[in-house]
């Protein structure tokens, strides 16, 4: 769905984004980070040996190795401070004979103690989880700095164990482990964690190394002694000869994120690596980017400030007294004051209610039914937000009667009361909320927001609060948007305006409220504090369903239309014939926004250069939902990528639901929808989505194949609180027809960097599936932003197979509300709540 489509990435921003900040890292948030360097397998060692070091929490690191006639590309991360996870693709030549062979492999390394003035650092690692075999080995190391100079010693299973030096530990205890079965680069189980061959073998072979850090700042000597011989690839001239397993050479790192090495290996072989690490912990301040600058604080003096909190509580008390038939006297406390006014209200003006409790965030209401229970129970929310509750929900039940039932309701904004107030001119102390002015300050903020590359949907004042709905299409986080916004609100909203109130929109949609209170927030201001020390004076609750000052500025507002032309790059990796395969085309984004939520919109694409080989056949015994993407490639150059009618709504105040039909992706046309329920203050989330779908004609026009598949699932999304971990699963029919789930998990850093990876298991057998046995890959989020000193909405986003096969393949975009709703969430605006108090 694209109401402000946002800036779309260009070629040049791509490779940017992904270079700019792994090469060159600001001083000033440089990590200081101990003087790791990476071998030829992307890992934390000396040259192709490990060492037992982990890389600073999070670095990301991309490694480039040549070593004679072998090429090894690897992309490694530090996914928790004691784990690190490693992608390789290796050219391998001559391997058992074969001229050219590619192979793919997982690895990982676990410390189990870390380093301290008395123990080394001790790693377990496996180079190949996931693969055919090839680089099969396993260790365990031990490192430990000494002065200028690192000290590693290992014991090696695999081709790690090729000296044979000594008897497997293993073996000895358990004899099955003298037993490994040998490499299976063909096979069509490849893919599988083979738990047979970790450790196993009649030997276990010893390696190690030293690092010395020379008086040349970043420049380091290195020698190792390695345990692998190359046997796979030696048995022909062409490949690696050993004759030393002695490698000794240099390495240099000019740059924080950037390390050169190179050296003699075996005795025969000149070799090489770079590499390139970044630091998604780290993001650029707003100083340091280019865009509008941040609006200063603007605080109002200690009269003004008075006044405002005096208007505030004489209003709340002149509405308690009107409805509640006396004024409050007495306010010992805000609680005390509101549930004090609630009860009052409630009893008097509404027929049925015994007692009220509030529990949390919920109006608990003990009553005797009165007709319809939900048309009762919202009258009682109408009085609850009269008065001023903050109270998200009322459950309303009848104690002595013993059905049980329960009755629940939200509780609607006092927008829509302080709208008809401001209307009515009716305020404590007489004074009227001119329409004038309202139109005034809307006409002044809406020049500000211009300024900020904000835009303004709509606003209502109110003697004391102030509602804003807005729509952020230029920032990366939420809060950095509402920050600036405060400021905004600050130098412009009246002195006598004590309530910000903040509700961000997506296609015209309110997705979160965020309440401020404005002096609390001009205190820290002066105080150079942060979002914590405000504590409840920000609250974050799910916008009501009802906003009549958004539904007033909608009829000046649709419809409208938007377009954009982008140069783009996409990549088609690990072919057999050819690894890496690129495509430079031209891509056309238009649409018409016909009301809030409902769009038409279209996305064209037109080739411009690729290197596809386009004669590889899908080689799939399952239906060919993926493999046939070179047949869409090689006769739908120039086509449509989509071309769909969407509708989003809100069900509930927390519930988001989207339907859409046209043609949905590149290969599939259909109908449907999917719906999704964030629960507020949960770190859980919950999603169903289903289509029906038609495979469309390779020339990507308006044709449609006869294969046709009914598709959906049921998903779960958890954000955990453990390192920005986060966890979902998928449980359903994909586009093949079979019938499984799928697994992922990715770890989530404040600059908005997310790197995991994913594995699907259907009802497919491995030896249907094909090669690869089952669908598994790597998730990468980059934002452009953490790359560029720009502000975008922008990212580089990488969903990465090993392999494109046919199992375990879902319709692209079955599942995006929860992406798209991500932004605005409760979670997402909380990890960047300091942003409203320094943008």
């Amino acid at each position: 769905m694209r109401l402000r489509p946002r800036a779309r990435a260009c070629v040049l921003c791509s490779i940017a984004a992904l270079s700019g900040r792994l090469v060159a890292i600001p001083p000033a948030e440089a990590q200081q980070q101990p003087d790791y360097r990476r071998n030829t397998f992307g890992e934390i060692g000396i040259f192709d040996m490990p060492s037992a070091h982990m890389a600073p929490d999070g670095q990301l690191a991309f490694t480039v190795a040549d070593l004679g006639t072998t090429q090894r590309y690897s992309l490694a991360f530090q996914a928790l401070p004691w784990f690190e996870g490693s992608f390789r693709y290796s050219h391998v030549p001559y391997w058992l004979g074969a001229k050219t062979y590619y192979d793919r492999s997982f690895g990982m390394k676990i410390r189990l103690v870390q380093e301290d003035g008395s123990f080394p650092d001790v790693s377990l690692g496996i180079r190949n989880i996931l693969g055919t075999g090839v680089y099969s080995e396993e260790y365990l190391v031990a490192s430990k700095q000494i002065g200028s100079v690192d000290f590693t010693a290992g014991l090696g299973w695999g081709r790690l164990a090729d000296n044979g030096t000594l008897p497997n530990p293993f073996g000895l205890i358990f004899p099955s482990f003298n037993t490994r079965p040998p490499a299976r680069p063909t096979s069509h189980f490849s893919g599988i964690a083979d738990f047979s061959q970790f450790f196993h073998g009649p030997k276990a072979g010893v390696f190690g190394g030293a690092i010395w850090q020379t008086p040349i700042d970043g420049l380091q000597l290195l020698a190792e002694y390695s345990s692998d011989e190359y046997k796979g690839e030696s048995v022909t001239r062409h490949g690696i000869h050993v004759r030393t397993p002695v490698n000794v050479g240099l390495s240099y790192r000019p740059l924080d994120s950037l390390t050169l090495s190179g050296g003699w290996f075996y005795g025969t072989t000149y070799g090489f690596t770079v590499s390139l690490s970044g630091d998604p912990t780290t993001t650029a301040g707003s100083a340091s980017r280019i865009g509008p600058p941040v609006p200063p604080p603007v605080v109002r003096d200690d009269t003004q400030q008075q006044q405002a909190l005096k208007l505030m509580y004489d209003r709340n008390a002149y509405i308690a007294a009107e409805r509640a038939g006396g004024p409050w006297v007495h306010v010992p406390t805000e609680a005390e004051r509101t549930k004090l006014d609630l009860t009052q209200a409630l009893l008097s003006e509404s027929r049925g209610v015994r007692d009220i409790d509030i529990e949390g965030k919920t109006l608990v209401i003990d009553a005797y039914g009165q007709g319809s229970a939900q048309a009762q129970c919202a009258r009682y929310a109408e009085v609850a937000s009269a008065v001023g509750m903050r109270a998200i929900s009322i459950a309303m039940t009848d104690l002595q009667n013993n059905d049980g039932l329960v009755t629940f309701c939200p509780v609607a904004t006092r927008a829509k009361y302080a709208q008809s107030d401001a209307q009515s001119g009716s305020a404590s102390d007489g004074a009227a909320t001119n329409t004038t002015d309202q139109a005034a300050l809307e006409r002044t903020l809406r020049a500000d927001f211009d300024k900020q590359k904000l835009s303004l949907a709509a606003l209502s004042l109110g003697p004391s609060e102030l509602w804003v709905y807005y729509e952020n299409g230029h920032y990366r986080t939420e809060g950095e948007a509402a920050g600036r916004i405060v400021r905004l609100l600050m130098a412009d909203a009246p002195p006598s305006v004590e309530i910000f109130h903040l509700i961000p929109t997506m296609n015209g949609l309110p997705m979160q409220e965020i309440t401020i209170a404005r002096s609390a927030l001009e205190r820290t201001t002066l105080a150079y504090g942060t979002a914590s020390g405000l504590a409840d004076a920000i609250a974050l609750s799910a916008p009501p369903l009802d906003n009549p000052p958004l539904d007033r500025a909608a009829a000046g507002i649709y419809p409208y239309t938007y377009w954009s032309i982008d140069p783009k790059l996409t990549e088609q990796v690990f072919d057999p014939d050819r690894p890496i395969q690129f495509m430079v085309y031209a891509q056309g984004v238009a649409g018409v926004v016909l009301a809030p939520g409902l769009t038409i919109g279209t996305t064209l694409s037109a080739n411009i250069w690729n290197d596809y080989l386009l004669t590889r056949p899908p080689g799939s015994s399952l239906p060919h939902v993926r493999t046939d993407l070179l047949q869409y490639i090689k006769k739908g150059s120039n086509g449509i990528t989509d071309l769909e009618v969407v509708y989003q709504t809100r069900l509930a105040r927390d519930v988001y639901a989207e339907a859409k039909a046209g043609y949905l992706e590149d290969m599939f046309m259909g109908a449907g929808g999917q719906v999704l329920w964030r629960p507020e203050d949960s770190r859980f989330a919950f999603g169903a989505d289903i289509y029906k779908v038609w495979k469309r004609d390779f020339n990507r026009l308006f044709g449609a194949q006869s294969y046709n598949i009914l598709t959906g699932h049921a998903s779960i999304y958890y954000s955990s609180p453990w390192y920005g971990l986060n966890f979902n699963v998928h449980v359903g029919r994909y586009l093949a027809g079979d019938n499984g789930a799928t697994f992922e998990m990715t770890r989530r850093f404040a600059s908005g960097v997310e790197i995991g990876f994913f594995a699907t298991f259907t009802n497919v057998p491995f030896s249907k599936f094909g090669e690869g046995s089952f669908d598994k890959g790597l998730i990468i989020h980059i934002p452009f932003e953490w790359g560029l000193p720009l502000y975008s909405q922008s990212s580089y986003d990488l969903r990465l197979s090993s392999l494109n096969r046919d199992g375990g393949q879902r319709l692209a975009g079955d599942d995006s509300l929860y992406e798209e709703t991500r932004g605005t969430s409760y979670g997402e605006i909380e990890q960047h709540i300091d942003n409203l108090v320094e943008p």
